[in-house]
């Protein structure tokens, strides 16, 4: 495990060394280098480290090659991997059968898209790399290959989209995207939730709203999910969740319990830094005084890690609901840094980076030391 504190160190001393956010230049190198590290210590594991990885993606790599095209629908279905994953995966056999060689092309592909990410939308790069390496994506990645490729996906779908005009086509575009990311991970598709509040404003009666929405889902999450199953039709894995020891029952515990923390403090941060210390300036309110003035991206990112909180609470009456989250969480990635570099008084900006470097790293540190191996199967890590 030890190559896991190798490279958070690595992240941080290279980025406060090197300068990272002092240019744009010097950003995209930092990235580029990092990331690269990233994709290279994933690539050379060796096909036994990572759960699911070794469980069956390694395993089954070469069997769908060994589809014909037209025999891939058929497979989908039989198996239960979706058809854009498995057509994905034939497509990857046609250059090379060396489960190597997926393990290095998935690596790069879930990569790369984080740090593209971070690139275009943090404003600290080196506190969001550390921090997608603190929040265990970078565990989920080298197991989690279809959802893995699917939030990848959608993180690309979205800094297209914001990065847009907002026109019509734009947001086709997102949504074909987000399609796309479901024919590699189903639940993808929770992800058009994500047009929704990129069109509302983060208003006073919203932000009731929300909360009061968070406990209602939390009350009565079992009706949303036997709803939600409606979009998957029957005999998929969300719905033999419903039965399963471990993914169908709420877990209460050390780890769920700062799970949701290392959600709901970045919001309440943003909500603060973002909200309540602007209350008292004039021109925060335009002509309706329930409505905040926030810039598009400010509300879009506190609707995003509040939805991410909401999943996250939810884990305590449902596991499986831990899944979801994971669309959402890496927007705590952006809103962190940017909450940080937006506070009024520049001598708290350290103090408060300081706490988010603290808070994430000892999690990190936690789970890599107690749960790493069982949780993700990526202790101890082990070279081809």
């Amino acid at each position: 495990m030890a190559i896991y504190f190798v490279l958070a160190v690595f992240i941080y001393l290279y980025g406060k060394l090197y300068r990272a956010n002092s240019s744009n230049r010097r950003r995209k190198i930092y990235l580029i280098v990092t990331f690269g590290v990233l994709i290279l210590v994933a690539s050379l594991r060796d096909p036994s480290v990572g759960t699911d990885l070794a469980g069956h993606y390694a395993k089954r790599f070469n069997m769908i090659g060994d589809y014909s095209w037209s025999q891939i629908p058929t497979f989908s279905t039989t198996i239960g991997y979706e058809i854009g994953y498995c057509y994905f995966t034939r497509f990857l056999h046609v250059f090379s059968s060396d489960v190597q060689f997926f393990i290095f092309v998935t690596s790069f592909l879930m990569c790369a898209a984080f740090g593209y990410f971070i690139y275009k939308e943090s404003t600290d790069v080196i506190l969001s790399t550390e921090l997608m390496l603190f929040t265990c994506f970078y565990y989920r990645f080298m197991t989690m290959m279809r959802q893995g490729l699917a939030i990848s996906i959608i993180l690309v779908a979205y800094t297209l989209m914001n990065n847009s005009e907002r026109r019509l086509k734009d947001y086709i575009k997102f949504a074909l995207l987000i399609l796309l990311a479901s024919t590699f991970h189903s639940s993808a598709i929770l992800c058009t939730l994500m047009i929704l509040f990129d069109r509302l404003r983060f208003t006073k009666k919203q932000i009731i709203i929300g909360v009061g929405v968070m406990v209602v889902f939390y009350l009565f999450y079992m009706n949303f999910y036997t709803a939600a199953l409606n979009f998957f039709g029957t005999g998929n894995n969300y719905e033999r969740y419903l039965t399963s020891a471990s993914e169908g029952v709420g877990h209460i515990n050390f780890q769920t319990i700062y799970n949701f923390i290392l959600a709901f403090v970045p919001f309440l941060l943003g909500y603060y830094v973002l909200v309540w210390e602007k209350k008292t300036e004039k021109h925060l309110f335009k002509g309706d005084e329930s409505m905040y003035c926030l810039a598009k991206n400010e509300s879009f990112l506190l609707y995003m890690v509040l939805i991410a909180s909401t999943f996250n609470l939810l884990i305590f009456r449902m596991n499986i609901l831990n899944r979801f989250s994971l669309y959402f969480t890496p927007f705590v990635l952006i809103l962190c840094p940017y909450a940080i570099s937006s506070m009024k008084l520049k001598s708290n900006k350290p103090i408060v980076r300081a706490c988010i470097y603290f808070m994430f790293g000892f999690y990190f540190v936690w789970l890599t030391i107690t749960k790493a191996a069982e949780f993700y199967g990526v202790v101890p890590y082990r070279f081809i």
